[in-house]
């Protein structure tokens, strides 16, 4: 946005310094803007004073909305116009109540097209939907020969890697992925699974190492070293899915998903629970095999209501905090897709398709940004 000439003044929740006026990382990243730290949680107290000294023209919230809910609905968040741009991970609905911190907005905008669907079917709420984007000069196929260096890298030379990119929380459900790689292992003895994740993550629901034992996987899992406070830089990232022959994700939900299409930008095929927005970027793109639901024949979320998808989904689920139902990854299901991929002209097909829909849809130089920018320029207006 500094870029297309825009002032940006960014309040930074969970910093709670003073006001930057730049910030320089450590590769050279620069974010030339300000950054304000907060002094309460998502800056409740202060938010509507220092909208007043600001005064921007536009009010852009990246949240999930539950965040915000109830305090902002009753704030005036004049002069500036409201973009809330909102992802919904979950089936039932948004958290409940929080249906209203969008209608409150002058332009609430979904990530994807589920999220968008699901609110206009269900609240009846009309929505503008911009999805989130990658960038594919970061993000790419590296030769055969350095994918093979990805390997010896992390230990995994001349292996069939499962890979997976992913917070390890209680959203992701990851143990029914190491489930499935339990029945993956017993099948395809050069299996191995790559984990980029902090296995000491403070969200984690339960010890990951503990459950790698009990499943008798400990010469059959990596992890590639990452922290929650040692994050990875673009260059080490895209080696972390080069060193992938196929990406995993055993999600109960998704606002939208990125690391599935920063996969899909290295030409990893995917495998992903088909919940949510799965439909958009793995189903429609063929770029990948989703998973069904424990008990549930394959649904079209599209060619149905949002209330007929949830209740034909009901055996699949269950229900999480704030009202919002979470899809339970089939096993058994899983283990096959991911088997089917041992066929390497299926993987280079499915991998080619989504290199193609991420330069078509995703690429958030050329696709992306331009979408914002022309909404913004005619909110001003």
């Amino acid at each position: 946005m500094v870029d297309q000439g825009h002032e940006v003044e960014f309040l930074a929740n969970s910093y709670t310094g003073q006001t930057i006026k730049k910030a320089v990382l450590t590769d050279g990243t620069t974010f030339d803007y300000k950054i304000h730290g907060q002094r309460s949680q998502y800056f409740q107290n202060e938010m509507q004073q220092m909208l007043k000294e600001i005064k921007p023209d536009i009010f852009f919230i990246l949240l999930d909305t539950f965040m915000l809910y109830p305090w902002l609905v009753n704030f005036d968040l004049s002069p500036a116009r409201t973009i809330f741009w909102y992802p919904s991970d979950g089936g039932g609905g948004m958290p409940l109540g929080c249906e209203n911190i969008l209608r409150k907005m002058d332009c609430p905008v979904a990530m994807a097209k589920f999220g968008q669907k699901q609110v206009k079917d269900v609240y009846d709420i009309d929505t503008k939907h911009i999805p989130h984007g990658t960038e594919p000069n970061r993000y790419f196929k590296m030769s055969d020969e350095d994918r093979q260096k990805m390997k010896q890298k992390y230990g995994v030379a001349n292996k069939f890697v499962i890979g997976t990119v992913s917070r390890n929380q209680p959203r992701k459900m990851l143990d029914r992925a190491l489930k499935s790689f339990r029945i993956v292992a017993d099948h395809i003895p050069e299996a191995v699974f790559l984990m980029h994740l902090d296995p000491n993550d403070p969200a984690a629901p339960w010890p990951i190492v503990e459950m790698i034992k009990k499943y008798d996987l400990e010469n059959r899992v990596v992890f590639t070293g990452m922290s929650a406070m040692k994050a990875f830089d673009w260059e080490q990232m895209n080696e972390v899915y080069n060193a992938m022959d196929v990406f995993f994700l055993s999600t109960s939900g998704e606002g939208f998903g990125i690391p599935t299409i920063e996969a899909m930008s290295c030409e990893i095929p995917v495998v992903v629970t088909s919940y949510t927005s799965t439909a958009e970027l793995v189903e429609q793109n063929n770029s990948g095999l989703s998973v069904q639901l424990t008990g549930v024949p394959e649904l079209d979320m599209y060619n149905s209501t949002t209330q007929d998808y949830d209740f034909n989904s009901f055996n699949g689920s269950l229900t999480g905090s704030w009202m919002v139902e979470r899809g339970l990854m089939d096993i058994k299901d899983a283990a096959r897709k991911i088997m089917m991929l041992q066929d390497p002209k299926l993987r280079e097909q499915l991998g080619s398709n989504g290199r193609k829909a991420v330069l078509e849809k995703y690429d958030f130089d050329k696709i992306v940004a331009p979408q914002w920018e022309n909404l913004m320029k005619e909110l001003v207006k």
